[in-house]
């Protein structure tokens, strides 16, 4: 007996089932695809965020110790250093050692470095302050002894006894000046007009003034010979032995 011939309709009925399961099996493989995309995202998204909470808890610590530095040089400058470093809080949170080369490192060891120079700078300058303070305190106080010794003849006549050569000439010269000074002053205060008048004056008046000049030193020791000579010629105006001062008879 022949075999039977499929059934055409049924063939077809078939082949069209086993297209359609095809594409629900694809359809389903591909939303199952999807959703497994899905949770790849957001598990990706979930590590993105959390390195970047990583990364804001390093920079709030980093910032925290810049701080906490910052303040411990401050306290050092003020002499509070040690209370400071009793308040001191452990950092929280934080495991495992210090990467090194970390970024924030880098930034905040540069922000500590920074806060030092500028002490540093700080005290540099108050020191050179102080230094100009005291070099203007000491040119005060010189030029003080300055004029305290112009003002001080009896300094003043040291300092011309002490010169080399120069002094000593200048008080050979100041000498002379003050003979003629107070010679012929005292000639002039007499009216002396005749050669023979003029020479018997003078020589009275340096017979005077030898005779007071002892006197005169025992009376204001110290003195240059022109100061001297210039007390004895106030004497000389007032002495009886002045010509002057003598009624005549």
């Amino acid at each position: 007996m022949p075999p039977c011939k499929p059934n055409s309709k049924v063939v077809a009925a078939n082949a069209k089932k086993a297209e359609n399961d095809a594409k629900k099996q694809a359809e389903t493989d591909a939303q199952r695809e999807k959703k497994l995309q899905d949770e790849w995202s957001v598990g990706a998204n979930l590590k993105g965020r959390s390195r970047n909470e990583a990364a804001a808890m390093k920079a709030d610590e980093a910032a925290r110790k810049k701080r906490e530095k910052l303040a411990l040089l401050e306290a050092e400058e003020s002499g509070f250093a040690d209370n400071v470093k009793s308040n001191k809080k452990p950092a929280a949170g934080k495991k495992g050692k210090k990467k090194k080369g970390n970024d924030l490192s880098l930034l905040e060891d540069a922000l500590v470095s920074g806060a030092e120079k500028k002490v540093k700078a700080k005290k540099k300058t108050e020191l050179l302050k102080k230094e100009k303070a005291e070099a203007d305190a000491k040119k005060r106080a010189e030029a003080a002894s300055v004029a305290t010794e112009k003002s001080d003849p009896l300094i003043q006549n040291t300092q011309d006894m002490l010169s080399l050569g120069a002094g000593r000439a200048a008080n050979v010269a100041t000498m002379q000046e003050g003979e003629m000074s107070g010679i012929d002053g005292a000639l002039k205060t007499l009216n002396v007009s005749s050669g023979t008048d003029v020479k018997s004056q003078k020589a009275l008046y340096l017979a005077y003034e030898e005779r007071m000049l002892p006197q005169v030193k025992d009376d204001y020791p110290g003195l240059r010979l022109t100061q001297y000579k210039e007390k004895i010629f106030d004497k000389w105006k007032k002495s009886p032995e002045n010509p002057k001062n003598q009624i005549p008879s």
